[in-house]
């Protein structure tokens, strides 16, 4: 009875741990990837981010020591004027912080839904979901004019000859076109060294993504 025991509580415990197995791969998004150019201009912008908002900090420091120092020589008629002042700016403060949670929020959810990294967040959220929406457009347009410029350098016949290994060959994870591996960077190389092959990976992967290398409009 005991070893009967043991083995009905067991099985509940088996299905639990098979249950991530059951779901990986479902809330995978396809992602954008850079050039190591592109990916060197970003990290450039937020190191100097990053510097101006330590700047910011360190003067928001001295900003409350002086205003400590101030306060020192006031009346108390003064300071208590000082004080409700204070308290009112703290809550516009708390407004801000929470308007800004928000956009933050609204913001990753833009970026996922456009297969583009989160990292990428502090460059594109804008003022309010209008801004970030047009710096994202601008993003795409920035990519869409990359992939043109290198299909326009295929159409001119600068093809590479194939190399016999067909696409079909390839599994969808290692598929750039495909949703699990979506990456332009890759994609380009293919189709610059291989378009047929390129072409063949397409077929394969049957991508629903607005833009991708070797797409016909």
């Amino acid at each position: 009875m005991e070893n009967e025991n043991e083995v009905q509580t067991q099985q509940p415990v088996q299905e639990q741990d098979n249950q991530p197995a059951q779901n990986e791969g479902q809330d995978e998004k396809p992602k954008v990837e850079f050039t190591p150019e592109q990916q060197k201009a970003i990290s450039a912008l937020l190191d100097s981010k990053i510097a101006k908002e330590r700047t910011k900090a360190e003067q928001e420091k001295k900003d409350a020591i002086d205003k400590a120092i101030a306060r020192t020589k006031m009346s108390a008629e003064e300071r208590a004027k000082a004080e409700q002042k204070d308290r009112e700016d703290a809550v516009k403060k708390k407004e801000q912080e929470l308007d800004h949670q928000l956009r933050k929020v609204q913001t990753q959810s833009m970026l996922v839904n456009k297969g583009i990294t989160t990292d990428m967040l502090p460059l594109l959220m804008g003022a309010d979901e209008e801004e970030t929406s047009q710096r994202l457009d601008l993003l795409d347009q920035y990519v869409q004019k990359k992939v043109q410029e290198a299909t326009e350098k295929l159409m001119q016949g600068k093809q590479n000859p194939t190399s016999g290994n067909g696409g079909s060959n390839v599994s969808l994870s290692e598929n750039p076109w495909s949703a699990q591996s979506f990456n332009i960077t890759k994609q380009q190389e293919i189709f610059n060294q291989d378009p047929e092959k390129a072409r063949q990976m397409i077929a394969q992967a049957q991508p629903k993504q607005g833009f991708y290398v070797g797409k016909i409009n």
